[in-house]
């Protein structure tokens, strides 16, 4: 399969795909990381920018801002990265990546009609992008040199730092095999760090080769090295929650690329992974380069560039907390610190049982005076519209656990939150795992002419035979019905199996997390166990606090076809709302 059109990009985020056709496309994006980057930006620019009115949606940047989340490149003429790397965090995200694509899609629409209609650069951009030619890099009139680039990053945390003169004009290059890698810019305080680079030919056109490139699974050896001013290679802790083991680990990941329509490629990651103390960060860092290959040509081009943190780091607040509160769950929190730097706020939070080792989980708000939401966190397991979160900072890639001795420690990210005004940390719900004995007896026979329907403390599931979807819009060309897995070379493989809908919906107190994959296991009339297993969720909602969604589930390994299969769960996620706790983080100057 080729990688996403924009008609299968926008049918899936509409959830306008059958089931069968978003397995096809998932089954691509677990291998391809060039179209999991294609969609997870796009996402992720709309998340940060959802709150925003129409009005500023329109403005008059609105056309540089959607272009800088895009590819450089035609999208009917994008490679795909061929290898298949480890799909767990995929595969995690990708359950309740539907439903907040849904607002995407919709702004999508208005935004590009709009766009290009009052736009006449973006209106070329647009048709550009759907042509056989590369984007002409000249497109954007507005385009200045005066200016830092990095004022036009999408990242507001980024685009606020450069604005308060926090980015250095670097100009390093190297160039080899006629090909000339430069750094233009940096940004860097204590918790992330922001790099412009351009890659241009003899004829000084830009190229875009090295930004698919660097994140080739296949490659080990790290593009990227941070050192500090004696030489000494500084290494980041890797989070629990990263779901791949370090010997898995491509180095080159952790840095998140943005491609901008004047050929300027926005390298980002976080920083606070290498310091376990801020303290500890030296006034100089220096980021070193060693790219051996940029598109088909090997070369060499190395790069040393240093960066000058002293600034940032005195602009840099961090304020002791040490609060701590265990709630009638038995979830300890101990709010420990928060930090105000010029792109970023951290609040870092220990966590632990005191009562047994269920899963738990917890969501809070950081409010003003006023009681406004300034920012908000949730778990990362919610479905879309039920997640609380707000004003997060989605595109770090090192945001979440470390485990400490007598427990876990959260690192939550917000883009910049004014200081000038009284700042309190309110918890919000409380989530726990707790047991459940829920079974479905599911009559093979039955159901190939009616529907199942079992229930369990309120959350009510209905089980019926799989069928395509009649009103799907997009079909995957060249692809019959069916469920496929794909070998290294994107050859499609059709799986043999059972293939099973159901729809659940969730009682008031269940927590609206998409847990099926975690919870149910699959037997036979026998007792015999079914592990191979894929999921689908193709459709959420959330309202009234009660969430809905519908899916189906294919069992591979499953001939001869057995006469029942029973789906059993003994645990679930309740939510506990409005737990109350609340502590000064800013107290009143």
């Amino acid at each position: 399969m080729k990688c996403l059109t924009q008609d299968q990009l926008i049918a899936y985020t509409e959830d306008r795909l059958s089931a069968v056709n978003t397995q096809k496309l998932e089954s691509h994006l677990d291998h391809c990381t060039f179209c999991q980057k294609q969609l997870e930006q796009w996402v992720d620019f709309m998340e940060e920018t959802a709150d925003a009115s129409w009005e500023n949606y329109l403005s008059e940047d609105l056309d540089r801002k959607i272009i800088g989340a895009l590819s450089l490149h035609p999208v009917r003429v994008l490679n795909r990265v061929t290898t298949i790397p480890n799909t767990s965090i995929w595969k995690k995200r990708s359950i309740t990546f539907m439903k907040r694509m849904t607002f995407a899609a919709a702004a999508l629409t208005v935004v590009v009609s709009s766009g290009m209609l009052i736009s006449p650069t973006f209106a070329s951009y647009v048709n550009a992008a759907f042509t056989s030619e590369p984007i002409d890099k000249k497109a954007d009139p507005a385009a200045s040199v005066n200016h830092p680039i990095l004022k036009k990053h999408i990242d507001p945390g980024i685009q606020q730092a450069a604005q308060n003169g926090f980015a250095k004009n670097v100009q390093a290059s190297a160039t080899d095999q006629g090909i000339t890698f430069t750094i233009e810019e940096v940004m860097a305080d204590p918790l992330r760090i922001s790099m412009v680079a351009s890659l241009t030919d003899q004829n000084g056109k830009p190229l875009d080769i090295f930004w698919q490139n660097m994140f080739d699974s296949t490659d080990q050896d790290p593009i990227f090295t941070i050192k500090d001013k004696q030489g000494n290679i500084l290494q980041p802790a890797r989070p629990i929650d990263s779901g791949k083991e370090e010997t898995a680990h491509n180095p080159n990941e952790d840095w998140d690329s943005i491609r901008n329509a004047d050929g300027f490629l926005f390298l980002n990651r976080e920083l606070r992974s290498y310091f376990d103390d801020l303290t500890k960060i030296p006034d100089e860092l220096v980021v070193e380069f060693d790219v051996k290959k940029m598109g088909e040509k090997k070369g060499s081009w190395k790069l040393s560039v240093p960066v000058d943190m002293r600034k940032a780091k005195n602009a840099t607040k961090t304020y002791d907390i040490n609060k701590s509160f265990t709630t009638p769950q038995g979830l300890k929190l101990d709010v420990k610190q928060v930090t105000f730097a010029p792109s970023a706020v951290e609040v870092i939070i220990d966590r632990s049982n005191t009562e047994g080792n269920a899963k738990k989980d917890y969501s809070y708000e950081l409010i003003d005076d006023k009681g406004a939401i300034l920012g908000a966190w949730d778990s990362k397991n919610m479905l879309g519209r039920a997640s609380k979160q707000n004003n997060v900072i989605n595109r770090l890639k090192w945001r979440n656990t470390l485990q400490m001795s007598n427990g876990d420690r959260d690192y939550h990210y917000f883009q910049p939150i004014d200081q000038s005004n009284p700042i309190t940390f309110k918890l919000g719900s409380v989530y726990t795992e707790e047991a459940a004995a829920f079974r479905a007896v599911l009559d093979l026979a039955r159901l190939e002419k009616d529907t199942i329907i079992e229930e369990d403390q309120g959350d009510l599931f209905t089980f019926k035979k799989f069928v395509k979807d009649p009103n799907r819009v997009v079909d995957v060309p060249g692809f019959e019905d069916g469920v496929y897995s794909f070998k290294p070379d994107g050859t499609p493989i059709k799986l043999k199996g059972y293939h099973l809908a159901f729809k659940g919906e969730l009682g008031e107190n269940t927590a609206p997390m998409s847990m099926v994959s975690y919870y149910w296991s699959v037997t036979d009339e026998n007792g015999k166990k079914y592990d191979d297993i894929q999921y689908y969720i193709d459709r959420t909602d959330y309202q009234n606090g009660r969430a809905t969604f519908e899916g189906s589930l294919f069992v591979q390994n499953i001939e001869p076809l057995p006469k029942q299969l029973i789906i059993t769960a003994s645990k679930r996620m309740v939510e506990h709302r409005h737990v109350d706790w609340e502590i000064p983080i800013l107290p009143e100057k």
